[in-house]
């Protein structure tokens, strides 16, 4: 996935990369977010209690997702860091799948432990506010 990733970075491959991160829980609720680097975005936003979880779809400019592209190789969000074990009841997981061609990868993390890890955080943040930035593009 690392030379996939450099190869759309430097502009060397026109293969499309979609990037999902979710953090929904059936109960909690929480997002999840699809970014394909042909621009398609969307988010899925479901609060506590809700049935029906709120849409943003739009389409991102060529810098955007290449600003999370960047940040995808410079944190190596492709290997897995947090050992696997047992989930503890109502634990949620945040996932992110990286997949282009017959590639994909997936990495999680404890939800609770974002901040300390300091690596899926960012990349959630950043592609949360891309809903935000100019939603009607």
């Amino acid at each position: 996935m690392e030379q996939q990733l450099k190869d759309f970075a430097e502009g060397r491959s026109t293969q499309n990369i979609t990037i999902v991160y979710s953090d929904m829980h059936g109960l909690w609720g929480g997002d999840t977010v699809t970014l394909s680097t042909s621009g398609s975005y969307e988010r899925l936003e479901r609060t506590r209690g809700a049935i029906v979880p709120e849409m943003v779809r739009k389409t991102v400019t060529p810098a955007q997702i290449q600003e999370v592209i960047r940040l995808l190789l410079e944190t190596r969000l492709w290997e897995q860091h947090t050992l696997e074990r047992t989930p503890l009841p109502d634990e949620v997981r945040a996932t992110l799948t990286l997949r282009t061609g017959d590639v994909e990868s997936s990495i999680w993390e404890l939800y609770n432990n974002l901040e300390k890890n300091r690596r899926l955080v960012r990349v959630r943040r950043l592609l949360l506010e891309l809903a935000a930035v100019h939603p009607y593009i």
